[in-house]
């Protein structure tokens, strides 16, 4: 019973950062940080969430890479060709509009607010 209750609970926590980002790139609440199976951020988005200054390693690769802040405050990335987050390859600087990162990566550090 209790691998049934904490599986529920992986996948409602999925669905709840899915669906942190609903909002629109740049305006309120927008902030958002998408990893996509396509390259040029289109096709399936495999992952979505919404950053913070953290800065955690996120181990999950990708063909490209989506960030956008809130309208005020902008989003960074950091991408790795690794998936510890030590081999840096690329950057998207402090955006506040949607960016794609069109770089295929296995991990990456993203930053908003800071």
């Amino acid at each position: 019973m209790q691998i049934k209750s904490f599986l529920a609970f992986i996948a409602l926590t999925g669905s709840a950062f899915a669906a942190d980002c609903q909002n629109s790139p740049g305006v309120a609440n927008g902030e958002c940080v998408k990893l996509y199976e396509g390259g040029n951020c289109n096709g399936n988005v495999a992952v979505s969430y919404k950053p913070t200054c953290e800065g955690n390693c996120f181990q999950f690769g990708f063909n490209s890479i989506d960030a956008a802040g809130d309208g005020t405050f902008g989003t960074s990335v950091v991408i790795y060709s690794d998936n510890n987050c030590q081999n840096q390859i690329s950057t998207i600087g402090n955006t506040i509009e949607s960016s794609c990162g069109n770089t295929i990566g296995q991990s990456h550090k993203s930053f908003y607010r800071c």
